[in-house]
């Protein structure tokens, strides 16, 4: 068991307290016993100057004491059994024994053997019933907590679960306890968000067919006209228009949980290639990659090449495509990032002077989340008047 987990220290505590009952219980009936041990030695020497005092045995103070008188069979039988065991306290004119349950006073001198008419149990009842009616109290209260915490451990899979994109059932608790309630306002959260998903999923695909309508309406029409010039420019138009709608559609479903990552050995050449030809660009981009390789998912890999290549474009000059030890470094000139790079990695931040510059929109947001599926790592550093965004292997 995971030692800071509270149910292991819900365990300690119990045994603890548990512990702690049972030696408080067992001292205190252990010193009721000698208090008891010494009243009846106080009593056996009240007997013994009774009869004193009246030369007989005083039957009635004895059965005021709650003894009787044991006969002399039985009482040789026990006194050699006590003997044997040993139990029992040797006093001036008398000693205090205990056999079977019962405590004995032996007065010597009278040769009388006097039995406590109750028995162990009935002496310490109330005490027994006390540390009894504890122990089951703490045991009670254990259960009850350990079962009330039980549900945690369900509701940290299924939030590891959810976080991985996997929960598929779940129900909410009646109970009213704090896990419970932490439990069912997570599974109502949940809800909500799969709603809020499910909507924006909808609005999107509904968003992408309206414009899709027009621009391939567009695109019929442009073939009607007549003036090259126009045609060709129109035609230019409405495809550009249409990869970037297919190209939405692609980078909302690669942020979405539902994206599944298809590995393939790709050069990378191949991805600079098509990372251009989605930029519509046709200037050369100076590199030092030839043939190699990278197992990644070609089509959203090239996602990642494009936004990285349209940003040095954007905001920087003289880019350059390094490979190195399996890792790929996009160097371009140009200002440094302000603040912190982990909040341009976030959706719509485009840095502390958006309103006078272009700035970063979702371009990183969504490399980072490529590049994150991959199992690899998104970094940037600045050095020497250069921008370095570097995508690195963790293999």
């Amino acid at each position: 068991m995971n030692r800071h987990s509270i149910l292991f220290k819900l365990n300690i505590l119990f045994a603890v307290a548990l512990l702690a009952t049972i030696i408080s219980s067992a001292s205190i009936i252990m010193h009721l016993m000698k208090k008891e041990h010494q009243d009846t030695m106080y009593k056996s020497r009240l007997l013994i100057q009774e009869y004193r005092l009246h030369k007989e045995i005083p039957t009635s103070l004895i059965d005021e004491m709650g003894f009787c008188e044991v006969n002399s069979t039985e009482k040789d039988k026990i006194i050699s059994a006590i003997k044997l065991q040993k139990k029992h306290h040797k006093g001036k004119r008398g000693r205090v024994l205990s056999y079977d349950g019962h405590n004995y006073i032996h007065l010597n001198k009278m040769n009388v053997l006097l039995k406590n008419k109750s028995t162990f149990i009935e002496r310490f009842i109330v005490p027994i019933l006390i540390a009894l009616s504890l122990i089951i109290l703490l045991v009670f209260m254990y259960v009850m907590l350990r079962k009330s915490l039980i549900p945690l451990k369900k509701l940290q899979k299924d939030i590891v679960l959810y976080g991985n994109g996997e929960l598929e059932e779940y129900e909410l608790s009646s109970k009213k306890d704090e896990v419970a309630l932490a439990s069912n306002a997570f599974y109502t959260s949940v809800e909500k968000v799969k709603k809020m998903t499910d909507s924006r999923q909808l609005f999107i695909r509904n968003l992408f067919h309206e414009l899709n309508t027009p621009v391939t309406k567009g695109k019929i029409l442009a073939e009607i006209v007549e003036e090259p010039k126009t045609q060709k420019m129109l035609n230019s138009i409405f495809t550009k228009l249409s990869t970037l709608l297919k190209e939405l559609a692609k980078m909302e479903k690669i942020t979405s949980d539902n994206y599944n990552i298809d590995r393939v050995d790709v050069r990378v050449v191949e991805l600079i290639d098509e990372a251009k030809d989605m930029l519509f660009l046709e200037e050369d981009i100076k590199t030092n990659v030839t043939n190699e390789m990278m197992n990644v998912d070609f089509s959203s890999m090239s996602i990642v090449f494009k936004n990285l290549i349209d940003n040095a474009q954007k905001y920087g000059k003289n880019l350059e495509i390094i490979y190195s030890k399996k890792d790929i470094y996009f160097i371009s000139d140009g200002e440094e990032l302000k603040g912190d790079f982990e909040r341009y990695k976030e959706a719509f931040v485009k840095g502390e002077d958006s309103q006078n510059k272009k700035g970063f929109g979702l371009g990183l947001y969504i490399v980072n989340e490529i590049v994150s599926k991959h199992g690899m790592l998104f970094t940037y550093s600045y050095e020497d008047g250069k921008n370095i965004f570097a995508i690195k292997s963790l293999l």
